[in-house]
This record gives C-alpha cells, sequence and structure tokens, in this order.
C-alpha cells in the first residue's frame, strides 16, 4: 500500500507512484491490471488532488515500459476534463507523445 495524502504536492506524488511502479516492476508479475481513478487530477471537484493531464501520461508511458501485458478499467474522476485526461493517459500507454 502506498497512501497519498490529500494535496500532496505533484512531485511528491509522482515519487510515490514510481516507488510502487519499481517494487511492481521487480515483483515480475504476468498481467497488471489498472483501476484507472482521475480524482486525483488538480480540477476534479471532489477530490483535493494535484495532479496533470501531463502526470497521467507519464503514468501511461511507466506502466507501457514494464514490458507486460496490461489492462485498465475506468474508476473514477468527476471533472469535467476526464476525456482529456483518459487521452493523455492512453496516448502514454500506447507510446505517444503528449
Amino acid at each position: 500500500n502506498y497512501p497519498v495524502g490529500p494535496g500532496t504536492p505533484r512531485l511528491t506524488y509522482r515519487a510515490k507512484l514510481a516507488h510502487a511502479l519499481d517494487d511492481l516492476r521487480s515483483f515480475r508479475p504476468d498481467l497488471v491490471a489498472v483501476s484507472a481513478g482521475f480524482d486525483a487530477y488538480l480540477r476534479d471537484p471532489l477530490a483535493d488532488g494535484t495532479l496533470l493531464a501531463e502526470d497521467f501520461h507519464w503514468l501511461g508511458q511507466t506502466l507501457r515500459a514494464l514490458n507486460v501485458p496490461l489492462f485498465t478499467l475506468l474508476e473514477g474522476g468527476y471533472s469535467r476534463d476526464l476525456p482529456d485526461l483518459i487521452f493523455a493517459y492512453l496516448k502514454g500507454v500506447e507510446g505517444n507523445n503528449f
């Protein structure tokens, strides 16, 4: 478990994600399932997140770099920017530029 509190600065949040992904890489899974919640977004009306679209793109890129089969389910996110956030994440997963 890698808890991240409300209002955690972006770079601290990303460092925590990077640590979790390093641990995942060391585990060497056969498959990765992502419950994609976008409520950590800065402008999400129901949460106190700090992430930007580029952070979700980075996350997609980092998951792609694991070189493990991956599937993603949409879990949450309530911002009007949600389609853009999903697209940024998927572009990262596909290896496309942001």
